[in-house]
Formats: structure tokens, sequence, C-alpha cells
């Protein structure tokens, strides 16, 4: 079974597991500061723009195809982007008012 694999048991996997612990442990610090200093709308809209480089990245790097139903998707994921931008723009104006 799984749990009898001997790569399991060796001091080099628990290390290697305790490391990758600590990372995720301090990346959701991070990620809970970015959603305290921007709020937890802008931090949502980034993770969801952040799939468009990603989506051409593969098309570009691997070679992937992109249909046209995707780059219809990723037009509205960056047309929504922008409106949020602009929006949070205006609203920042009228805050400092100007």
């Amino acid at each position: 079974t799984f749990m009898r694999t001997s790569a399991l048991h060796t001091s080099d996997y628990a290390v290697k597991n305790v490391f990758a612990g600590f990372v995720g442990f301090f990346l959701n610090f991070a990620s809970l500061n970015c959603v305290a200093q921007t709020g937890p709308t802008t931090y949502a809209m980034i993770g969801s723009l952040n799939k468009i480089p990603i989506a051409i990245m593969g098309y570009l790097i691997f070679d992937n195809a992109i249909s046209e139903e995707t780059w219809t998707f990723i037009s509205i994921s960056l047309m929504g982007g922008i409106l949020y931008t602009i929006a949070k723009l205006r609203a920042g104006k009228r805050k400092s008012g100007k």
C-alpha cells in the first residue's frame, strides 16, 4: 500500500514536508495581509485576473490551442477587471474629495 512505501519513511521526505508546511503557513499569512490591506473584493478580483496571463502563457509556451470560446471568456474577464479598476479609482477620488 501507499503508507508502506519506503520513500515515505526517510528524513529527506520529512524535512521536505515540514518545509512545505512552513511555506504554506506563511503564504496564508501573506494572503490575509493582502486582504486586510486591499479588501476581500480586490483580492478576489486579482485572484481571478491572474488566470488570464496563465492561459496566454500556456498557449505560448506549450502550444495549446485556445478556442474561440476561451478567447471570449478571457476578453470578458479582462473587461471586468478594467471596469472594476475604473470603479475603484472613481470611488477613491470621491473619498479624497477631488
